[in-house]
């Protein structure tokens, strides 16, 4: 599914934004975690997708159609 390999690009740039954040020493703490925040929401949604989509990927679906 190319959907997931977006999404594990997406998840890969966020911890290396999230990563250039925690590093950057001009950044006061208090803005380093109202500008992490969003990008730690965005990526905790996208685990949890990435999750359900393996789990769609990895299921053998049958359809009953006839009685089956």
């Amino acid at each position: 599914m190319k959907m997931i390999t977006i999404i594990n690009n997406r998840i890969d740039e966020i911890t290396n934004e999230v990563l250039a954040l925690v590093d950057n020493q001009k950044i006061n703490l208090t803005d380093k975690n109202a500008l992490m925040q969003p990008l730690v929401e965005e990526k905790k949604v996208l685990e949890h997708t990435l999750v359900y989509l393996e789990k769609i990927k990895n299921t053998n679906y049958k359809g009953l159609c006839g009685g089956g």
